[in-house]
Protein backbone atom coordinates (compact mmCIF):
# COMPACT_ATOMS: atom_id res chain seq x y z
CA UNK A 1 0.00 0.00 0.00
CA UNK A 2 1.58 3.33 -0.53
CA UNK A 3 2.28 5.85 1.96
CA UNK A 4 -0.06 8.81 2.54
CA UNK A 5 1.28 12.16 1.11
CA UNK A 6 1.04 14.36 3.39
CA UNK A 7 -0.83 17.67 3.09
CA UNK A 8 2.61 19.48 4.18
CA UNK A 9 4.85 18.01 1.89
CA UNK A 10 6.49 20.25 -0.68
CA UNK A 11 4.82 21.18 -4.18
CA UNK A 12 5.50 23.38 -7.13
CA UNK A 13 2.89 25.60 -5.68
CA UNK A 14 4.89 26.11 -1.90
CA UNK A 15 7.68 26.19 -4.23
CA UNK A 16 6.24 29.40 -6.32
CA UNK A 17 5.66 30.66 -2.13
CA UNK A 18 9.10 30.22 -1.15
CA UNK A 19 10.36 31.88 -4.60
CA UNK A 20 8.65 34.71 -4.25
CA UNK A 21 9.86 35.19 -0.29
CA UNK A 22 13.22 34.73 -1.31
CA UNK A 23 12.80 37.62 -4.26
CA UNK A 24 10.62 39.93 -1.39
CA UNK A 25 13.70 39.40 1.40
CA UNK A 26 16.40 39.45 -0.72
CA UNK A 27 16.75 42.14 -3.60
CA UNK A 28 14.06 43.28 -3.58
CA UNK A 29 14.34 44.89 0.62
CA UNK A 30 18.21 45.71 -0.30
CA UNK A 31 16.95 47.68 -3.01
CA UNK A 32 14.54 50.03 -1.45
CA UNK A 33 17.69 50.26 1.23
CA UNK A 34 19.79 51.72 -1.08
CA UNK A 35 16.92 54.07 -2.34
CA UNK A 36 17.07 55.23 1.17
CA UNK A 37 20.57 55.58 1.18
CA UNK A 38 20.35 57.53 -1.27
CA UNK A 39 17.26 59.55 -0.17
CA UNK A 40 18.90 60.01 3.44
CA UNK A 41 22.13 59.24 3.65
CA UNK A 42 22.67 57.06 7.02
CA UNK A 43 24.90 59.62 8.77
CA UNK A 44 22.09 62.22 8.69
CA UNK A 45 19.29 59.44 9.59
CA UNK A 46 19.19 60.69 13.14
CA UNK A 47 19.08 63.79 12.45
CA UNK A 48 16.41 63.44 9.70
CA UNK A 49 13.73 61.32 11.83
CA UNK A 50 14.08 63.27 15.05
CA UNK A 51 13.21 65.91 12.56
CA UNK A 52 10.59 64.41 10.20
CA UNK A 53 8.93 61.96 13.62
CA UNK A 54 5.87 64.23 13.85
CA UNK A 55 4.92 62.74 10.44
CA UNK A 56 5.49 59.55 11.14
CA UNK A 57 2.08 57.32 11.71
CA UNK A 58 2.24 54.45 14.18
CA UNK A 59 5.11 52.85 14.20
CA UNK A 60 4.82 49.29 16.40
CA UNK A 61 6.86 48.49 19.29
CA UNK A 62 9.86 47.09 17.18
CA UNK A 63 9.76 50.00 15.10
CA UNK A 64 9.71 52.59 17.13
CA UNK A 65 12.31 51.45 19.44
CA UNK A 66 14.48 50.58 16.28
CA UNK A 67 14.30 54.47 14.85
CA UNK A 68 13.26 56.02 17.92
CA UNK A 69 14.65 54.69 20.84
CA UNK A 70 13.84 55.87 24.41
CA UNK A 71 18.02 56.62 25.18
CA UNK A 72 20.15 58.15 22.72
CA UNK A 73 19.06 58.01 18.67
CA UNK A 74 19.52 55.79 16.19
CA UNK A 75 22.97 54.12 15.73
CA UNK A 76 22.57 51.16 13.70
CA UNK A 77 22.71 50.59 9.58
CA UNK A 78 19.86 50.45 7.52
CA UNK A 79 20.20 46.69 7.07
CA UNK A 80 18.48 46.87 10.00
CA UNK A 81 15.36 47.82 8.16
CA UNK A 82 12.41 45.21 6.88
CA UNK A 83 10.10 46.24 3.46
CA UNK A 84 7.17 47.99 6.20
CA UNK A 85 9.61 49.90 8.09
CA UNK A 86 11.76 50.77 4.68
CA UNK A 87 8.21 51.93 2.80
CA UNK A 88 6.88 53.90 6.01
CA UNK A 89 10.14 55.86 5.69
CA UNK A 90 10.43 56.36 2.00
CA UNK A 91 7.02 57.82 2.02
CA UNK A 92 7.08 59.71 5.53
CA UNK A 93 10.58 60.97 5.56
CA UNK A 94 12.17 61.78 2.38
CA UNK A 95 10.78 64.23 -0.76
CA UNK A 96 9.73 61.30 -3.21
CA UNK A 97 6.29 62.82 -4.82
CA UNK A 98 3.30 60.63 -4.50
CA UNK A 99 2.10 58.33 -7.47
CA UNK A 100 -0.70 59.68 -9.63
CA UNK A 101 -3.20 57.87 -7.65
CA UNK A 102 -1.82 58.35 -4.27
CA UNK A 103 0.54 56.63 -1.83
CA UNK A 104 -1.53 53.65 -0.04
CA UNK A 105 -2.97 52.90 -3.13
CA UNK A 106 -2.51 50.25 -6.50
CA UNK A 107 -0.77 52.61 -8.72
CA UNK A 108 -1.51 52.91 -12.56
CA UNK A 109 -0.26 49.82 -14.33
CA UNK A 110 1.67 52.20 -16.64
CA UNK A 111 3.20 54.83 -13.45
CA UNK A 112 6.75 54.16 -13.56
CA UNK A 113 7.88 56.58 -10.99
CA UNK A 114 9.82 55.98 -8.32
CA UNK A 115 6.78 56.04 -5.31
CA UNK A 116 4.66 53.65 -7.61
CA UNK A 117 7.53 51.33 -7.58
CA UNK A 118 8.00 51.30 -4.15
CA UNK A 119 4.41 50.79 -4.40
CA UNK A 120 4.43 47.67 -6.48
CA UNK A 121 7.04 46.10 -3.70
CA UNK A 122 5.18 46.90 -0.67
CA UNK A 123 2.03 45.49 -2.43
CA UNK A 124 3.75 42.49 -3.53
CA UNK A 125 5.27 41.88 0.00
CA UNK A 126 1.79 42.14 1.37
CA UNK A 127 -0.19 39.66 -1.38
CA UNK A 128 3.07 37.17 -0.55
CA UNK A 129 3.19 37.01 3.83
CA UNK A 130 -0.77 37.89 4.39
CA UNK A 131 -1.86 35.21 2.60
CA UNK A 132 -3.91 32.43 4.03
CA UNK A 133 -2.38 29.70 1.94
CA UNK A 134 1.63 28.93 2.60
CA UNK A 135 1.38 28.71 -1.81
CA UNK A 136 1.13 30.44 -4.72
CA UNK A 137 -0.10 29.38 -8.21
CA UNK A 138 2.21 29.50 -11.30
CA UNK A 139 0.09 32.33 -12.47
CA UNK A 140 -0.19 34.44 -9.54
CA UNK A 141 3.67 34.11 -9.07
CA UNK A 142 3.95 35.45 -12.42
CA UNK A 143 1.88 38.09 -11.88
CA UNK A 144 4.01 39.05 -8.72
CA UNK A 145 6.93 38.84 -10.49
CA UNK A 146 6.02 40.48 -13.45
CA UNK A 147 5.17 43.43 -11.11
CA UNK A 148 8.30 43.38 -8.99
CA UNK A 149 10.55 42.76 -11.94
CA UNK A 150 9.28 45.58 -13.32
CA UNK A 151 9.46 48.15 -10.49
CA UNK A 152 13.06 46.40 -9.69
CA UNK A 153 14.02 47.72 -13.26
CA UNK A 154 13.02 51.10 -12.96
CA UNK A 155 14.35 51.53 -9.25
CA UNK A 156 17.64 50.30 -10.73
CA UNK A 157 17.71 53.34 -13.35
CA UNK A 158 16.86 55.57 -10.00
CA UNK A 159 20.06 53.98 -8.42
CA UNK A 160 22.38 53.70 -11.73
CA UNK A 161 23.69 50.83 -10.38
CA UNK A 162 24.29 49.06 -13.84
CA UNK A 163 21.08 47.00 -13.70
CA UNK A 164 22.48 45.23 -10.32
CA UNK A 165 19.21 44.08 -8.82
CA UNK A 166 17.38 43.16 -12.00
CA UNK A 167 20.16 40.59 -12.66
CA UNK A 168 19.75 38.93 -9.49
CA UNK A 169 16.06 38.73 -9.47
CA UNK A 170 16.21 37.19 -12.86
CA UNK A 171 18.92 34.93 -11.54
CA UNK A 172 16.69 34.20 -8.45
CA UNK A 173 13.70 33.60 -10.75
CA UNK A 174 14.42 29.70 -12.33
CA UNK A 175 17.66 28.68 -9.44
CA UNK A 176 16.35 26.07 -7.70
CA UNK A 177 15.22 26.10 -4.26
CA UNK A 178 16.29 22.46 -2.66
CA UNK A 179 19.57 22.82 -1.16
CA UNK A 180 19.86 19.00 -1.58
CA UNK A 181 18.83 18.87 -5.19
CA UNK A 182 21.86 21.94 -5.25
CA UNK A 183 24.67 20.14 -3.69
CA UNK A 184 23.80 16.94 -5.96
CA UNK A 185 23.95 18.90 -9.63
CA UNK A 186 26.75 20.74 -8.52
CA UNK A 187 28.60 17.36 -7.39
CA UNK A 188 27.54 15.50 -10.69
CA UNK A 189 28.82 18.53 -12.39
CA UNK A 190 32.14 18.84 -10.67
CA UNK A 191 33.02 15.34 -11.05
CA UNK A 192 31.68 15.06 -15.13
CA UNK A 193 33.79 18.30 -15.96
CA UNK A 194 36.56 18.71 -13.26
CA UNK A 195 39.25 19.14 -16.29
CA UNK A 196 37.30 21.92 -17.73
CA UNK A 197 38.56 25.26 -16.60
CA UNK A 198 35.56 27.58 -18.00
CA UNK A 199 32.65 24.73 -16.86
CA UNK A 200 34.63 25.52 -13.09
CA UNK A 201 34.40 28.65 -13.31
CA UNK A 202 30.88 28.77 -13.85
CA UNK A 203 30.21 26.18 -10.95
CA UNK A 204 32.32 28.52 -8.71
CA UNK A 205 29.98 31.74 -9.82
CA UNK A 206 26.75 29.25 -9.44
CA UNK A 207 28.08 28.28 -5.90
CA UNK A 208 28.93 31.69 -4.77
CA UNK A 209 25.19 33.09 -5.77
CA UNK A 210 23.45 30.36 -4.43
CA UNK A 211 25.10 30.60 -0.77
CA UNK A 212 24.82 34.66 -0.98
CA UNK A 213 20.89 33.98 -0.88
CA UNK A 214 20.50 30.97 1.02
CA UNK A 215 22.50 33.24 4.03
CA UNK A 216 20.27 36.30 2.93
CA UNK A 217 17.39 34.30 3.85
CA UNK A 218 18.18 32.58 6.79
CA UNK A 219 19.18 36.03 8.63
CA UNK A 220 15.97 37.41 7.29
CA UNK A 221 13.52 35.14 7.98
CA UNK A 222 11.99 36.73 10.80
CA UNK A 223 11.59 40.17 9.02
CA UNK A 224 8.72 39.09 7.22
CA UNK A 225 7.27 39.53 10.81
CA UNK A 226 7.43 42.88 10.42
Amino acid sequence: MAAAISPYSSTEETTNANRACRLLLGPCTDQLRDVLRKEVPPHAFAFEISKQKLNLPRLNPEQRNLILPNIGSYSGNYDDFDISLLYILLRNICNIKPHKIGWGKVPDVNDVCLSANIERVRLARNSTVHSASPSLANSELNDIWTSVRFAVVEMDSFLLNGNYYQREVDLLRHTTMDPVQDKHYRDQLTKQYADDQDTKECIRTLEENIGIYQRKTTSRISLLKG
